[in-house]
């Protein structure tokens, strides 16, 4: 007979990874109340402090003297040093963090606590168009919860009533025919320890692909399919998009292809069954790959403005009991012509 101890669930909770992070934390526990006071032990006492080494490189911005922190050598800069609430009205830092994030696919910024909602719609607006909670103003899901007052701004809470924050890899919306552009996210309150959120390079995902795999990918479309959540009428969304996308401004080929969402190659293509399924497993196994990944560990302040097209991401489920108060809006591109995705062979 086993002597494995079992995984307790806490009460209300979506993500089964919590509640195996939360056995592993107190596992001499032997109830959901042991839990949470084992856990609440273990972390009080931690202290908000830097030590240790960070590389930057400085910049000048309209006079405003900026640090950038590379989170990984592709992928994801942390811009210190500006105030979102003040520092855009110049409109050459405007043209300079737009770059800066197509560059580097998502920004980061620390210190942002003061920032109101409504400074936070006027920063993402110099990215793109405000959407509904998940893109185009078409779909908006039968359980929306929105910040009071801003009905576009989505609130994401979880806590120990409701850890709900884990997600798998995946861009925002595919199951759209037209998904945003990138997303802006805000942590109103943190965890102690625990609930990052990881971005991998969609670029690099694509250009690590082998030849051979990629002359069969680029003919391929998949099926994209929403969860419950996202269903609307009580009709769950879906569609069907390329294998790899071009994105339309920088020209680059991405791997377009979230684990999360697609379910299968569309019909007619000449794979033989077994084939198409060990490429479909091959294609979503690139997300998370540690060479094409960044993490962001959140603080209360901190927020994220990462491109749709070009990363995918996911959050981790790690954090239980403690409360993690997120806020986002989801932008898309000014134009419209560019919101459909697709694939051109002839660019780079």
């Amino acid at each position: 007979m086993s002597s494995t101890k079992p995984v307790i669930t806490p009460q209300h909770i979506i993500a089964p990874q919590m509640a195996v992070v939360a056995t592993s934390r107190a596992p001499a526990a032997s109830d959901h109340s042991e839990q949470v006071d084992a856990i609440r032990a273990q972390d009080a006492g931690l202290t908000a402090g830097q030590f240790g080494t960070v590389y930057f490189k400085p910049v000048t911005v309209g006079g405003i003297e900026l640090k950038l922190e590379p989170l990984q050598p592709s992928i994801g800069t942390v811009v210190h040093g500006i105030d979102l609430a003040k520092d855009l009205d110049d409109p050459d830092m405007v043209s300079f963090l737009r770059e800066l994030w197509l560059d580097r696919r998502v920004i980061m910024f620390r210190n942002q606590a003061h920032l109101t909602r409504r400074e936070m719609v006027n920063f993402a607006e110099n990215f793109g168009e405000i959407g509904a909670h998940h893109g185009e103003r078409d779909h908006v899901p039968d359980l929306p919860t929105s910040a009071p007052g801003f009905p576009d701004m989505l609130v994401l809470k979880s806590g120990e009533k409701r850890a709900g924050a884990a997600s798998g890899w995946h861009s925002d919306a595919t199951w759209s025919t037209r998904p945003p552009m990138g997303s802006v996210l805000i942590c109103r309150e943190a965890p102690p320890v625990g609930g990052d959120t990881s971005f991998c390079d969609a670029y690099s995902m694509w250009n690590g692909l082998s030849d051979e795999t990629k002359a069969k990918a680029e003919r391929l479309q998949a099926l994209h399919v929403g969860q419950t959540h996202h269903a609307m009428g009580g009709e769950t969304p879906s569609a069907v998009h390329p294998v790899p996308r071009t994105h339309p401004e920088t020209g680059r080929t991405t791997l377009f292809m979230p684990r999360s969402f697609v379910r299968k190659f569309v019909d007619g293509h000449d794979l033989e069954a077994n084939e198409a399924q060990a490429l479909l497993a091959e294609l979503v196994d690139q997300a998370g790959r540690p060479e094409y990944t960044c993490r962001f560990r959140w603080t209360a302040g901190s927020l994220a403005i990462w491109d749709n097209r070009a990363v995918q991401h996911r959050a981790t489920a790690d954090f239980w009991p403690h409360t993690r108060l997120m806020e986002r809006l989801t932008i898309l591109d000014y134009e419209q012509d560019r919101r459909v995705p697709y694939y051109d062979p002839t660019w780079t």
